[in-house]
């Protein structure tokens, strides 16, 4: 090697490094003007967690960084119902479960909650302990959140500390009993308490001139609680009260005992399928005949158009006999239940079906507006259920499938539900006075907003 080329070694060294830096930065500018470079990162899909997208977008001009962040998503909801398709209360389950069911295919045809369709479970609870208690471990068990029901005032009691000590809300859309008031946190129902009902009983007995009642009672919180309440407000005279237990009913003492009293008109608080045996017995007994002089009265237990005929006596006998009942107000949400219970199930619907479409549409909606938890239903069913936005059933799920944050007014079948601050009471009640006609059917009379109303 020459000293000539030994000078020009090094900054010829120089020069090749340099040629392959401008190389490597030319390629990689290319790589920039073709496309920007993007990182999406996003989380793995789970309904109890939120998705969050991030898109970062970079240029020789200028660097962006853009964040969206998608919605909460809440749990999915497994709502289930326990209500009684079996026992005294039959006549009524039936369409109380199948209004749950239209509730919830409802919602799940508008889109489902918190992104994810309803899970609905419906278990018998039958009318005593025995049969409901098993049903409330299995819900326990499959993790419902909440359940609409029960529907007797025994059956919840029997089963609420088995389910809200587990965190489940409960919605009942016809216990009555006053002692459900405030009883737990986890407790609500669309119905109006027995303390507004016996005063409604006894305004209708007054109107009618009756000042000499016997009083004949199931033998439970239901019975017990609206003979208290109507015997507070009844202003005549109480010729005798009758106990009756349901297990172990004595259909002719019942009846002689009221003969005996000498009453000029008879209370009947109970359910059909003990209200059977013991009409068929004041039959025998000459209490209920043809020329009636002494008339039956009843609570919402025997609004049932089918009881008449389960007793095989003749429909004329009852032809007139009244009775009070939480009534459903002429309205659009009224009207629009009505119709697509009969376009579902071919048949009108029964006694507290629009009370239990309206506990399912609550919960569903205390969900959507929440994370979907127990804790969150039960911390949003209140705010739904009145002071906003009034809509119907998939309007308010629309609402809030759009912002979980609206504020809505839900307006229900049964009429405006508007639950108190505290206690799980409805904050307002609509009556009816009903009565059976000549031919053993219900018809409702009078839908009076105060018991002074009645005629």
């Amino acid at each position: 090697m020459n000293d000539n080329l030994r000078r020009w070694l090094p900054w010829i060294a120089v020069g090749a490094v340099a040629i392959i830096v401008i190389i490597i930065i030319a390629v990689n500018s290319g790589g920039d003007d073709e496309a920007a470079d993007t990182t999406t990162t996003t989380a793995a899909e789970d309904t109890t967690t939120t998705t969050v997208e991030e898109t970062t977008t970079t240029s020789s001009a200028e660097e962006t960084t853009t964040t969206t962040e998608a919605a909460p998503v809440g749990e999915p909801l497994n709502l289930a119902s326990l209500l009684p398709l079996t026992g005294d209360l039959a006549a009524f389950g039936p369409g109380m479960a199948n209004s749950v069911q239209l509730a919830a295919d409802e919602a799940n045809a508008a889109g489902g909650v918190n992104g994810s369709q309803v899970t609905y479970n419906g278990f018998d609870s039958g009318t005593s302990a025995e049969v409901a208690q098993p049903a409330a471990d299995e819900i326990v068990a499959g993790g419902n959140q909440a359940i609409v029901g029960a529907a007797g005032s025994d059956v919840s009691l029997s089963v609420i500390d088995k389910l809200t000590g587990s965190g489940v809300v409960m919605v009942s859309p016809s216990n009555t009993s006053p002692q459900f008031t405030g009883l737990d946190p986890l407790y609500f129902r669309t119905a109006p308490s027995d303390a507004l009902q016996g005063e409604y009983t006894a305004a209708l007995l007054a109107a009618r001139g009756v000042n000499n009642v016997a009083i004949i009672y199931r033998q439970d919180s239901y019975g017990e609680g609206l003979r208290g309440s109507f015997v507070e407000a009844f202003s005549g005279g109480v010729a005798i009260e009758i106990p009756y237990n349901p297990e172990e009913l004595d259909a002719a003492s019942v009846v002689t005992q009221v003969v005996n009293a000498g009453p000029d008109a008879v209370l009947f608080i109970g359910f059909p399928e003990t209200g059977v045996p013991i009409h068929q017995e004041a039959f025998k007994q000459e209490l209920l005949k043809t020329d009636q002089s002494i008339p039956w009265f009843y609570t919402d237990g025997l609004l049932d158009p089918t009881f008449v005929g389960s007793t095989g006596l003749d429909a004329a006998l009852f032809a007139g006999f009244e009775g009070t009942a939480p009534g459903t107000p002429e309205g659009d949400a009224a009207a629009q239940f009505a119709t697509r219970y009969q376009d579902a199930f071919g048949a009108e619907f029964t006694l507290f079906a629009p009370n239990t479409y309206d506990a399912a549409w609550l919960i569903m909606l205390a969900a959507q507006a929440s994370d979907g938890t127990s804790a969150g239903i039960q911390g949003a069913i209140v705010d739904v259920s009145k002071g906003g936005e009034k809509c119907i059933a998939e309007a308010c799920l629309a609402l809030l499938q759009a912002d979980p944050s609206a504020d809505i007014d839900y307006v229900g079948a049964s009429g405006e539900i508007d639950f108190k601050d505290s206690g799980g009471d409805p904050g307002s009640a609509l009556f009816q006075v009903w009565a059976y006609t000549d031919t053993g059917e219900t018809e409702r009379t009078q839908l009076v907003n105060s018991p002074s109303e009645i005629e």
